[in-house]
């Protein structure tokens, strides 16, 4: 037979347990909340000139070139630069830089190691310069 004080310290361990359980798990939602509250921005946050890009995008608003080390680069130019890349190193390129992926993502995608993607990157990026700058010796009016 077991005594009943060691039953009653049996159930307020169990008690104790409990609500530190629960204190925790609400600890833990609400750490989750106020990250995803840094991570989300409600409309209503927003100045109203803000709020009107949203509301009403104006493509004239968008740049079409770019000026970058006394070279005028425009949309198309870029595009076609990128175009001439190799196919595996178009892939890195649009998947950082246009869908805003990093290395880690782009490596689980294409189940690449990532110090491969980063290095891939690394060269598409010199040889986007290298084709840029030969673009702009050989035309120097673009």
């Amino acid at each position: 037979m077991i005594p009943e004080s060691f039953e009653l310290g049996v159930c307020y361990a169990f008690d104790s347990y409990c609500k530190r359980t629960l204190k925790n798990e609400a600890i833990n939602a609400h750490k989750a909340l106020n990250r995803r509250k840094k991570r989300i921005l409600n409309f209503s946050d927003l100045a109203l000139d803000e709020e009107y890009l949203f509301i009403n995008p104006d493509p004239i608003d968008i740049l079409s070139e770019y000026r970058i080390n006394e070279l005028w680069i425009s949309n198309e130019l870029l595009k076609a630069v990128i175009e001439n890349l190799p196919e595996h190193l178009q892939q890195i390129i649009n998947l950082y830089y246009f869908d805003g992926l990093n290395d880690r993502k782009i490596s689980e995608i294409t189940k690449i190691p990532r110090s491969t993607i980063q290095n891939w990157r690394a060269s598409a990026l010199e040889k986007l310069k290298h084709d840029l700058e030969k673009i702009a010796h050989d035309c120097p009016g673009i």
